[in-house]
């Protein structure tokens, strides 16, 4: 799905020999990337806890992309598998139209580097805050997307565990893009499950807050409560106080407006069901459901469908530039040691038509004390005379 298969079928074997040929054409040169100096930086488009995104132009290319900023040292106490799943799943999904693209990803001693994609229109939120609430006809579109893209990652045996309003977002075209893996699981198929506590606590699914063991079928439920705001530009079960409307999504139903539409609600009711065997079984045939009646599901898996809505022209690229880019200083800190920075071996990444050249230092520093050079004393040196006086010696013995 989203991952087509080249068609050879129709080439003749008289063709073979000018296949070959172009094969042998030098290929254009890649995007090279040697660290933050191939690029300018504009602004910050968002901030959290472990770091920054920022908007940023490729020197050389003269792209636009955005530059994923992590902190290393708030990532040293989380196992290596942990630490680069996200490039893991990033690699794993590039051939998909409905995941943020990632062209490169680098690292200093410091800090580790995602080069994505840039997406002008912003997450849901953005749009939501200036536009208010999605038509009927947007929602069914990008929801649309959004199954097609939830289906890709499932089929592959991942699970996002963090599906929010401000983890999707649109390109300039208006198609839907899901980002940030940072807290995705991998390899879980069929009935395996996994566990832990995951996500942001208004779009968890219920299993996940109550610590049972869950499957892909968590994703499904933060998709529904994602449609529901598309829809209505609110949350269906919180109302002001957090604790309250955690308690709503374990125990309590959906309130819908009186003039939703009754499939759209459907759907939604279906996605929000409480049992995740029952939101798996609905889900699997999703696509037949008669709200996605109008929805051509090829041309959504090739991307070529168009949006049903306008949105306004994307915000003008800045001229500006920042140099300051690391907001934090590692002046007073310790070196990351030999350790910790082996935890993040195998980072480096480049995608199609992108090349990464190491040009800052291996971040590996040793644990072992420098050795001080000895000093020589009146002894030694009689010693080390003495020595040599005797090697020339014992030979003429």
């Amino acid at each position: 799905m989203g991952d087509k298969a080249d068609d050879k079928s129709s080439v003749s074997p008289k063709a073979e020999p000018e296949l070959n040929m172009e094969r042998t054409t030098p290929a254009e040169s890649p995007i090279i990337v040697t660290g933050l100096e191939s690029f300018t930086f504009h602004k910050i488009l968002g901030e959290g806890g472990f770091g920054k995104v920022m908007l940023a132009t490729h020197k050389a290319s003269q792209q636009q992309v955005a530059v994923k900023m992590v902190k290393k040292r708030l990532l040293l106490n989380i196992s290596r598998d942990e630490i680069l799943i996200e490039r893991q799943v990033l690699e794993m999904t590039r051939k998909s139209p409905f995941i943020t693209r990632a062209f490169a990803t680098f690292q200093s001693q410091d800090y580790l580097f995602y080069v994505m994609e840039y997406l002008s229109r912003g997450d849901l939120i953005d749009i939501m805050s200036t536009n208010g609430p999605f038509p009927i006809s947007a929602t069914r579109f990008l929801a649309a997307e959004l199954i097609c893209g939830l289906q890709f990652l499932h089929s592959r045996g991942i699970i996002h565990r963090d599906i929010k309003p401000d983890n999707i977002l649109l390109d300039s075209t208006g198609h839907l893009k899901i980002a940030d893996f940072g807290l995705a699981v991998m390899n879980i198929f069929g009935d395996t499950k996994t566990s832990g506590w995951a996500g942001t606590r208004l779009y968890m699914a219920p299993e996940i807050l109550q610590n049972k063991p869950y499957n892909t079928a968590v994703d499904w439920f933060s998709a529904g409560l994602v449609i529901y705001v598309m829809a209505t530009g609110r949350h269906p079960f919180y109302r002001g106080e957090i604790c309250r409307a955690l308690e709503a999504i374990i125990n309590d139903d959906p309130v819908f407006p009186n003039e939703m539409d009754p499939q759209l609600k459907a759907i939604i009711n279906g996605l929000l069901d409480k049992s995740a065997e029952s939101r798996q079984k609905f889900v699997e045939n999703i696509r037949d459901h008669p709200f996605f009646m109008e929805i051509n599901w090829t041309d959504i898996e090739e991307a070529t469908a168009c949006p049903s809505f306008q949105l306004p022209p994307p915000p003008v690229m800045t001229s500006d530039t920042m140099k300051d880019v690391l907001c934090f200083t590692e002046a007073n800190n310790t070196p990351i040691d030999e350790t910790g920075q082996n935890l993040f071996c195998g980072f480096t990444f480049a995608n199609e038509g992108w090349k990464v050249i190491e040009s800052i230092p291996k971040p590996i520093i040793s644990n072992r004390r420098p050795v001080k050079p000895h000093r020589r004393t009146f002894g030694s040196i009689v010693k080390d005379a003495f020595h040599r006086i005797w090697r020339r010696i014992k030979p003429w013995k």
